[in-house]
């Protein structure tokens, strides 16, 4: 956890620093006792400063020296800066101290008071050499050369630490050793704390720099050293004490020691192991709770998200239940009318206004539809500026006089692959929303360009799902009206939120412009400012640039009306069969009629002649729906054309079934004429094959 790094990490800087203040104490210590030695003891004449105990060695003044010089040597690198002069100034201190050693070696002093075997023993010169070496090597060089200097003050501190521990013990052992038999007592704990204060002075180099890590293993390790080292020095200690009292036999004491040490250490071990246990429980404990509460969140928040539907739905509902209501109602008025009326003038009057209903009612189906991403575009490639023009002419008829109406149109040989009629549409929604926000008249200016999407500007997209890089044809629609603030502006894509007074707007226009630019893998932009105006934009990637004349796709096919063909109709509505027989019968077409696809399939296999076509709804009751009819129909009769019909086609549905990709799609509720466009161009198609 952050919070628990942060608070090991501030433990290990209060440790570090009280190491340093341990360090600079001890290396003041071992300046006074070395200046003690040559200003009291060897000056003075008083030899409780030179020799600890009578007999015990001495001191001698070049020890006194190299100890006195760089324990002053090593303060200097516990300055605030640590850098230039002061550096300098350690480095002539170890310096210094390899000119005494080399003068002691080759010419060592002799004073008149010098007893027999005074002298610096070669553990002191390894001791002081180690130091003078460490000293000179900088804190600032390079990870290889601070490891070398950890390495050397490590190496003297190794070699002086056995002197101390031999005069705890027993000294007259420790004077019959070579190396050690002319070093004194005060000169070894001298050196060891100029060791270590050297050692302390990187504290993030060697092993120094694990003692005061903040991770648990180095907590551990500072929790275990006083046992590691105090442990050893109390039971030798006690095991010394026994064996001078004839208490136990050496041999005896051997393995009396040997098993406290493994008792000491194994205990210690146990110790940790129990509180490493503890504290893992204790983290496991934690990140468990947090899981919990990362469960309880994301839970609350599918709970808002779900909340939030449930809410957009009721709108959505209520919406689509007022409009069609109406829409129901002038239908049902108008064909009432007519069953009454005995006048033919009358009765078209009455036809015609009940068809531009039910047109209104399939127009709001589908901007449903397109809303939800589950309508069928009809994609082309387009020269977008070509289909603006129209458009502009369009809504010239329904814009006041009082609204200035510019085109700005700079994507003139830019393809794009895009639905024709849903684009008008769209369009068209943008330019009427422009106007409504200007009720006093003003300015509106349509214009295109071509723009390149990068990742850092997807966020401004009102969709969840922003277009992915590339070049896009950007529709601009900009007016100088009301505008809308923030809150307003960031409902304005959602179903049926409209700020207009009730009954003036379904509140659909822009969350179907929306639901269009996502399903021509584009997206929609709304940028305004209350009482500054409105930016709306639609971005449709580009397909193709053609040259000026050219003709972006292929050209159209002219839809003729052949008849005398036999068509299969696959539907379970009465009233949908009913309504297409007749109108392919009109057309000359001999018509049969199957409820769900094992009827069709049987009519199939017992025809005399088969269908030339056969037209099938997309969901129907039974295991095999229209998109499976189709697949089999392709795969027992390749010489059938097949057209797909329904009220939505899913996407993910036409994914799966990519056999079916390619057959034409009828969008119920179906126009007569592009029912008759379909036929026609599939009999055309079929006869070519022939």
């Amino acid at each position: 956890m952050p919070e628990e790094v942060a608070a090991a990490a501030g433990r290990a800087r209060a440790t570090g620093a009280r190491f340093w203040v341990i360090a600079q104490i001890l290396a003041i210590c071992a300046a006074i006792a070395a200046l003690a030695d040559l200003l009291l003891g060897w000056a003075g004449g008083y030899q409780v400063f030179v020799r600890i105990r009578p007999g015990y060695p001495a001191m001698v003044p070049e020890t006194a020296v190299c100890i006195l010089v760089l324990a002053i040597a090593t303060l200097c690198l516990f300055r605030p800066s640590r850098s230039g002069p002061w550096q300098i100034v350690a480095q002539g201190g170890g310096v210094i101290v390899l000119l005494v050693l080399i003068a002691e070696l080759t010419q060592p002093v002799r004073l008149s008071n010098f007893a027999p075997g005074d002298a610096m023993s070669a553990a002191t010169t390894i001791g002081s050499l180690a130091c003078a070496l460490t000293l000179l090597i900088p804190l600032n060089a390079s990870d290889r050369w601070m490891s070398i200097r950890s390495g050397l003050a490590s190496v003297g501190a190794c070699v002086v630490c056995i002197p101390v521990i031999g005069y705890l013990f027993n000294a007259e052992a420790l004077f019959a050793n070579p190396v050690y038999t002319s070093m004194a007592l005060h000169t070894a704990l001298g050196l060891l704390c100029v060791l270590f204060a050297l050692v302390t002075a990187a504290p993030q180099h060697g092993w120094i720099a694990l003692v005061l890590a903040g991770e648990n293993g180095s907590v551990m390790l500072r929790r275990l050293l006083p046992v590691i080292i105090l442990g050893p020095l109390v039971l030798c200690g006690l095991a010394l004490f026994a064996t001078n009292q004839s208490v136990m036999s050496a041999d005896f004491r051997l393995a009396v020691l040997a098993f406290a040490m493994i008792l000491s250490i194994g205990l210690a071990a146990f110790h940790f192991a129990h509180r490493v246990n503890l504290t893992e429980q204790q983290n496991a404990t934690t990140r468990e709770a947090l899981r919990r509460s990362e469960r309880l969140r994301q839970n609350s928040e599918l709970a808002i998200v779900q909340a939030q539907k449930v809410e957009a739905l009721g709108q959505l509902v209520g919406g689509v239940a007022h409009d069609f209501n109406n829409t129901l109602t002038v239908i049902l008025g108008n064909l009432e009318l007519i069953a009454d009326e005995a006048e033919a003038e009358s009765r078209v009057e009455y036809l015609n206004e009940a068809i531009d209903a039910a047109n209104h009612a399939a127009h709001l189906t589908r901007q449903l539809l397109a809303y939800g991403r589950k309508s069928r575009l009809n994609p082309e490639p387009l020269i977008l500026d070509k289909l603006i023009e129209p458009t502009l002419a369009m809504f010239g008829r329904l814009c006041p006089a009082t609204i200035a109406v510019d085109r700005s149109l700079a994507a003139g040989h830019v393809v794009t692959e895009i639905d024709a009629v849903n684009f008008q549409q769209s369009l068209l929604n943008l330019l009427i929303n422009a106007r409504d926000a200007m009720p006093r008249g003003g300015h509106i200016q349509t214009s295109t360009s071509v723009v390149s999407l990068v990742s850092g500007q997807m966020e401004d997209f009102e969709s969840d799902e922003p277009p992915v890089e590339g070049t896009y044809v950007k529709v601009t629609v900009l007016d100088d009206g009301n505008g809308m603030d923030e809150e307003v502006r960031r409902h304005a894509s959602e179903p049926f939120y409209t700020s207009k007074p009730a009954g003036e707007g379904s509140g659909l226009g822009l969350s179907v412009v929306m639901g269009f630019c996502r399903q021509s893998n584009g997206g929609l932009q709304i940028e305004s400012t209350a009482g500054a105006g409105t930016s709306v934009s639609m971005y449709f990637p580009v397909r193709d640039i053609v040259a000026p004349g050219g003709h972006p796709g292929p050209d159209q096919p002219d839809n003729e009306r052949p008849t005398g063909a036999g068509v299969l109709l696959v539907d379970d509505e009465p009233g949908v069969t009913r309504v297409v027989a007749r109108q392919l019968e009109r057309d000359g077409h001999k018509v049969s009629i199957a409820v769900n696809a094992e009827e069709a399939l049987n009519h199939l296999a017992r025809a005399k002649q088969l269908p030339d076509l056969v037209i099938t709804d997309l969901v129907m009751p039974g295991p095999i729906q229209g998109h499976e009819l189709a697949r089999r129909i392709r795969d027992l009769y390749p010489m059938v054309r097949v057209v797909i019909m329904s009220g939505y086609e899913s996407e993910r549905q036409r994914r799966q079934m990519p056999w079916a990709t390619d057959m034409p799609f009828l969008q119920k509720p179906i126009d007569r004429s592009m029912l008759r466009a379909v036929v026609a161009s599939l009999l055309d198609s079929s006869r070519d094959d022939d």
